[in-house]
């Protein structure tokens, strides 16, 4: 009996340990994805609109399911109204906040990709930070943006839905001579 029950216990712990430690497609490990944030330029006038274009990189080995809709909204938008949102510093550093909120629905079904090791995922278009803040202050700024998917599941899929933060980019707003 003891040896049963020792068993079981082994099998249990292996069980826990290959589904936390060799996550599957849906449930992968955040160092299988890298999100990238750019920008068009690194110094803009008052009046240049300030464009972010994102990408996701598979820099795993296992193929993984995104969703690359990047449907960017406010941070304090509700989960489901948001795939990426923005993180601004100003140059006095003080965390600006988005000042305007779209609401969204779910994704098509296009909008989720399987991306193979090394494949990217790119945003169809830039985003005009300008759209989301007011950015009048000249001086160098700090963006980050945070890319969340909650989208995927209730259509079956297995998606990534883990939260992944870009590296910090700065660019410069000069006024206009």
């Amino acid at each position: 009996m003891f040896k049963i029950k020792n068993n079981l216990w082994w099998i249990t712990v292996a069980v826990i340990i290959g589904v936390f430690y060799f996550p599957g497609p849906g449930r992968c490990a955040s160092a299988r994805l890298k999100f990238i944030l750019s920008l068009d330029k690194t110094e803009y006038t008052s009046n240049d609109p300030i464009n972010a274009s994102f990408i996701l990189k598979n820099v795993g080995s296992e193929p993984v399911m995104v969703n690359q809709r990047f449907y960017v909204s406010s941070e304090s938008a509700p989960p489901k109204q948001k795939d990426v949102y923005f993180e601004l510093i100003s140059p006095s550093g003080q965390k600006l906040i988005c000042q305007h909120f779209y609401p969204t629905g779910y994704p098509k079904t296009d909008a989720f990709k399987l991306l193979a090791p090394n494949e990217e995922a790119k945003s169809e278009y830039p985003r005009n930070l300008r759209g989301f803040f007011e950015i009048k202050q000249p001086g160098t700024y700090t963006l980050k943006a945070v890319y969340k998917n909650m989208f995927g599941q209730e259509i079956g899929l297995e998606v990534f839905q883990e939260e992944l933060v870009s590296d910090p980019v700065k660019f410069t707003v000069v006024h206009q001579k």
